[in-house]
């Protein structure tokens, strides 16, 4: 009988998070994250780009919090076997999912600042939504998408090291905080943009 083995190269990582999470989702994930917002844009509608980012933006918001604060404390409470199995369908569809997101919701919102005219005339809030995003974005697609990559890796696998992957969990939770807090933080940004703070 064969063995799998546990993947030298994070190529190799990404292939087995394609694989679990399924080509097809992925591209469909991908097609709409990212190509709602480049539409929207191109139309030249401003309105139609306010509700394409305001709605990509309620939903990265939202999974965030429902999985840190609903559905992670439900598993924690459930037999190792099924969070396990949760865990092993749920970790490769969302890293597909909130990557290609978190750029068209970025990519939107610095779109759609162009069209109300708010770069010709910059203010704090609009820059601090800028540095905002950038840290966002640094966090998703560095430690949180190398250490989704490797537990989502590490769940594909017969036989998952559980002391390995509670490491994993642990660590990603430390860097999904911090996500969550800069998504409240460039929140109170649109706030401040729209003149409300």
């Amino acid at each position: 009988m064969a063995t799998v083995s546990r993947p030298d190269t994070h190529r190799e990582e990404l292939s087995l998070v394609l694989d679990a999470a399924d080509r097809r989702f992925a591209g469909v994930a991908v097609a709409v994250t990212l190509g709602a917002p480049l539409l929207a844009y191109l139309s030249g509608v401003a309105s139609l780009l306010f509700y394409v980012h305001v709605a990509l933006g309620a939903f990265w918001f939202g999974m965030d919090f429902f999985f840190k604060f609903v559905l992670g404390p439900s598993l924690e409470a459930a037999p190792d076997e099924a969070a396990g199995a949760v865990n092993a369908a749920l970790v490769p569809k969302l890293l597909v999912v909130a990557e290609p997101l978190s750029l068209g919701v970025v990519a939107s919102g610095i779109a759609l600042a162009e069209l109300f005219g708010y770069w010709a005339d910059p203010t704090i809030w609009l820059w601090a939504a800028l540095g905002i995003s950038a840290l966002l974005l640094a966090v998703g697609f560095g430690p949180l998408h190398l250490l989704t990559t490797k537990l989502s890796a590490e769940l594909s696998l017969p036989d998952p090291d559980p002391e390995r992957v509670e490491s994993l969990l642990g660590r990603t939770m430390q860097w999904g905080l911090l996500q969550t807090v800069l998504l409240l933080a460039v929140v109170a940004t649109m706030v401040g943009i729209r003149g409300l703070l």
